[in-house]
């Protein structure tokens, strides 16, 4: 990671510690700010993996992935935003859900990077806390002001968890 990448990263870990924060402290009335952020980042994430497929990644092996993503990404996003006027059950079901599905990516990735003898203890423990968080928003499913918050703690978590990746040492790959 460069030096770059990595004050990007933690200027990323701190805005999002201060919307977790600020998540907490004003609890269910920001559940509209929830929906609003979460449709945000994932539009984000998809426009910037689509404009790197058509500034670079067409050429990669591989690039073609990188578009679907963006393309599941954004597409996204743009259902998120859609599910602001249903009921508040659906899209809590729907944040849910995909902080499940990434604890359950990062459990994977954590597997993998053990049987290549890489570091997986603290991807592992990301992946275990997103899945609890999960878990924790189907446990109080019924009560939207317990989901924001958990939410927050949700957003907290990963702020934290990419400052500190921010300042772990990269693995150098060498070829004799």
């Amino acid at each position: 990671m460069t030096i770059w990448q990595k004050i990007q990263q933690i200027v990323v870990g701190i805005v999002w510690l201060l919307v977790g924060v600020l998540l907490l402290a004003f609890g269910k009335d920001a559940y509209l700010l929830v929906i609003g952020m979460y449709t945000l980042v994932l539009a984000v994430y998809g426009i910037r993996l689509i404009w790197y497929y058509i500034t670079m990644a067409r050429h990669m092996t591989g690039g073609r992935g990188i578009l679907y993503r963006g393309l599941l990404a954004l597409d996204a996003g743009i259902f998120a935003a859609s599910l602001a006027w249903v009921p508040q059950f659906y899209i809590l079901v729907y944040l849910t859900g995909t902080q499940g599905f990434t604890g359950i990516v990062d459990l994977l990735r954590a597997k993998e990077a053990k049987g290549v003898e890489g570091h997986w203890k603290l991807k592992a423990f990301q992946g275990v806390m997103e899945v609890v968080i999960a878990l924790a928003c189907l446990i109080f499913l019924r009560t939207p002001e317990y989901v924001v918050d958990i939410v927050a703690i949700g957003f907290v978590f990963s702020a934290i968890m990419r400052i500190i990746g921010a300042f772990r040492r990269a693995a150098v790959i060498t070829i004799d």
